[in-house]
């Protein structure tokens, strides 16, 4: 990952579909929850699964799903601040 980026271990509710994709439905980070309204743009790597998403307020986000360890992260772009809840 670049150096700008942090990534910040979520809680998620994710519903996969018969092809196999993912469907975020919401997440959350310590008590704040974010409920999606659309998602985006999705692309696969050697560590896991990026996609981005849109909530209620037009707020954009890039989820992200590791395989390492199976977990979710919110990745966050330090110097644009993209991801802020």
């Amino acid at each position: 990952m670049n150096s700008c980026l942090t990534m910040e271990k979520i809680d998620i509710t994710t519903r996969f579909k018969r092809d196999g994709s993912l469907i975020p439905i919401d997440f959350s980070i310590g008590d704040q929850s974010v409920q999606i309204l659309n998602i985006g743009r999705q692309w696969d790597n050697e560590d896991g699964v990026h996609i981005l998403v849109m909530d209620f307020r037009e707020n954009t986000y890039h989820l992200f799903f590791q395989l390492s360890d199976l977990s979710w992260y919110l990745i966050r772009d330090i110097k644009s601040g993209p991801g802020s809840i």
